[in-house]
Formats: C-alpha cells, structure tokens, sequence
C-alpha cells in the first residue's frame, strides 16, 4: 500500500507552524520509524518543494494485510490523526527497488 500525505492549506504558512505543530511532526516520524523497525515500511519520503507549494507531498510505502489493516495504519499517523495533514491512501506494488526488480 502507499499513503500520500499533504499538508492541510492552513500549515503551507510557515507562520503558522507552532511548537505544538512541530511536536506532532516529531510524533509522525517516530510513528514511522516504529513501523520501519516492525518491517513494514518499504520507503518514506517527500518532494523537496516548500510547504507553501500545491504540490508538496510525503509518501509511505508499506505492507499491510488488508486494505482495513492500511487504513488503520494511515489512519493512527500523528499528523492525520491530529490534522496536520491529509491522507489518501492505495493499494500499490513496487516493481523496482534499489536496482532489484521485484
């Protein structure tokens, strides 16, 4: 599965950004180590664009048993759960990786 993240219109100002937005971001990538360290990520990254460009956006690859199973892991990330920003989530299969066809 892969979830694309994006930030709500709110938090592309980056004065808008508070201690406590900054906190839930710390939250999130600890989320996502936990589950890198349980296996199941396969990548995590984002454009290199500003947060104030439309088209900025993180990514998770990841395996999940079912689609509920998916959901409820896009679902419990620290800045969808606290709504720092959006996710949408699809079923996806990776074809290459690190030069090693899948």
């Amino acid at each position: 599965f892969i979830y694309i993240l994006q930030l709500l219109p709110q938090y592309k100002v980056a004065a808008n950004w508070t201690e406590e937005t900054n906190q839930i971001l710390g939250e999130h990538w600890n989320y996502l180590v936990a589950l890198n360290e349980k296996g199941l990520i396969k990548l995590v990254g984002r454009t290199d664009l500003s947060i104030d460009n439309d088209e900025n956006r993180g990514i998770a690859v990841f395996e999940a048993p079912s689609a509920e199973a998916a959901t409820a892991i896009m679902n419990n990330d620290p800045c969808i759960k606290k709504s720092v920003m959006t996710g949408v989530l699809h079923p996806f299969r990776l074809a290459i990786c690190g030069g090693e066809v899948i």
